[in-house]
Parts: C-alpha cells; sequence; structure tokens
C-alpha cells in the first residue's frame, strides 16, 4: 500500500511539471527512507523540507493532514507528527495561522507512547527557532518545559538526543534572562550524560554545557561555576586510580547539596597524604605557583589549600 501511495505521488509530481523536484528526491533517496518503518519519519521529514521549497504544500494540505495526528492507525500518527515537526522550521505556519494549533498538537505528542511520535514532537518545538524565530521568546517557558522533560526520556536515547539538539538551537537564541528557572533544571540534567555510554549524548551534553557556559553572565555565575568544579572532579578523579579517594569526593559532589570547597580540600589532602604521598607533594608545588597570581582571590586560596 506505501509502495503505491509513493508511486502515486511521483507520477502526480511528474505529471505537474515537477521533473527536477523527482530527480532530487530520487537521488537523495528519499523514497527509500519513507519505504523503511526504521526510517519512515526521516524519509518524511526530507520529503516535506523537499516540497517546501518547491512551494508545493498548501494551507489545504496542511488541514487535511492534522487529523492523522489522533488516528488510529500508528502509522499515521508518526507520518503526521514527522510532517508537521518538518512544517515548523517553515514560515508558513505563522503566516496560515496554523502555528497556535500545532504547537499545541506537539506538547501533545511529545508525550505519546510512541517513541518516534515523541521525537518528531521535540524537532518540531526545536524548529521553531526557524519558522518563527519573532515568537520564540513567547514561548520560551512552554518550549524548556517540554524540551527538559525529554531529557530525561526513560525509553528512547532518539528522544534524549532529539531534545539536546532542539535545546542546543533554543539556546542560541535567547539570554541568561530568559531561561530563568530552567537553567538550574538544565544543568543538571546535562550533567548526568557527560560519562553517558552512547558517544552522541556525551558530545552533545558537552556541546550544550559549552553553550550555556557561554550564556551565564551574573545571576548563575555562581551556581554554573560550582556545576562545573562537580563535573571536573566527577571526570577527572577515576583516572587518579584511588577508590577511597574517589568515594571521599563522591560525597561531597552527589546530589544538589550545596558544595563545601573547604571541606572538600581536606577531605582530599587527607587521603592523598595516606595513600599517594607524592602526588600530594606535586599538588603542593603547583598550588604555590599560585602565590604570585595578579589576583588576590587566586593568591588568598592558594595560601589556604597549601
Amino acid at each position: 500500500m506505501k509502495l503505491l501511495s509513493i508511486k502515486a505521488l511521483e507520477s502526480v509530481l511528474f505529471k505537474g511539471g515537477n521533473e527536477r523536484l523527482v530527480r532530487e528526491l530520487r537521488k537523495q533517496r528519499t523514497w527509500t527512507l519513507v519505504e523503511n518503518p526504521k526510517t519512515h519519519h526521516e524519509g518524511v521529514c526530507l520529503l516535506v523540507r523537499l516540497l517546501l521549497r518547491s512551494g508545493l504544500i498548501t494551507p489545504e494540505i496542511i488541514q487535511s493532514l492534522l487529523p492523522w495526528v489522533n488516528s488510529p492507525s500508528e502509522n499515521h500518527r508518526v507520518t503526521s507528527t514527522a510532517f508537521l515537526a518538518q512544517l515548523m522550521s517553515d514560515p508558513m505556519l505563522r503566516e496560515k495561522k496554523f502555528l497556535k494549533p500545532v504547537l499545541h498538537i506537539l506538547e501533545e505528542k511529545s508525550q505519546s507512547r510512541n517513541s518516534i511520535v515523541r521525537q518528531m514532537a521535540v524537532r518540531g518545538l526545536g524548529n521553531l527557532v526557524y519558522g518563527a524565530p519573532e515568537k520564540l521568546k513567547k514561548h520560551k517557558k512552554f518550549l524548556m518545559v517540554i524540551l527538559i522533560r525529554a531529557l530525561s526520556d526513560p525509553f528512547s536515547s532518539e528522544v534524549i538526543g532529539e531534545s539536546m539538539k532542539a535545546v542546543a538551537k533554543v539556546l542560541k537564541e535567547l539570554k541568561e534572562k530568559d531561561i530563568g528557572s530552567s537553567f538550574r533544571d538544565l544543568t543538571q540534567e546535562i550533567r548526568t550524560y557527560f560519562d553517558n555510554e552512547d558517544d552522541a549524548l556525551r558530545l552533545w551534553s558537552f556541546v550544550l554545557f559549552g553553550i550555556l557556559a557561554r550564556l551565564t553572565k551574573r545571576k548563575w555565575k555562581g551556581y554554573f561555576t560550582e556545576q562545573e568544579c562537580r563535573a571536573t572532579f566527577h571526570l577527572c578523579v577515576p583516572f587518579l586510580g584511588l577508590k577511597r579517594l574517589q568515594t571521599a569526593v563522591n560525597e561531597h559532589l552527589d546530589g544538589t547539596a550545596e558544595l563545601k570547597p573547604e571541606e572538600l580540600q581536606v577531605d582530599i589532602c587527607r587521603h592523598l597524604a595516606k595513600e599517594n604521598a607524592e602526588l600530594l607533594e606535586n599538588l603542593y608545588k603547583s598550588t604555590i605557583m599560585y602565590f604570585f597570581s595578579r589576583w588576590e582571590e587566586i593568591r588568598a586560596v592558594a595560601a589556604k589549600l597549601a
């Protein structure tokens, strides 16, 4: 049935004088992607992108596909959500007054039982950056709530990865004050993926942390610096090969309790003195180099640590 639908669509496009589009669809293997259940959603996104570029998607087509999002057929729900996800990147939605209802649909579908539907809903919300950038700040709170929730999707790494990409797109268009209280939740959620087994998720977690670092100006600077400290220790301590030290450090850094640098320093030095005096001596030698720093605060902290 799907094959017949593809052939029919290709025939209509060809007879309508869109030979160049048909060639482009074949060149990018669009039909192959659409036919395969595992890549169908990506094929639909590619198809919609090319159709939009050719000006072949009309308000009537959009209106006819909207009921599909609640179809009893799972295939129809996947297809329609992928269609809307890609459509969100085009100004047509705003110009034809479809933006509000589509945002509502994507919000609802972001909690679908189907992981591909959730993934496409999150992608669509991120594409608001392209389709209606002037509306981004108006919907920023709404977007961040959904995207942060998707970062902890319990069943699909694809949904998590899609959310990371969407968050990255959104954050690049916002300022620190626009993020508000979401800053704390976002930072804590991202940190959990620094040592994830999935290479892509680890990569995107560091990308997002870098974007947050550039955004940090005043209000969240202290909090973000503390989170960086926690993350750095978590990543570096295992390489020291000292299990008891790692346990002590984890006691200080796990959870969201306030970080107490002086207590952390005391525990680290105490464990190093017992287990690796040479490493402690190297730490001391590195510390005294900061006695001559240009910054008074650095000199004071170095002296205290020494």
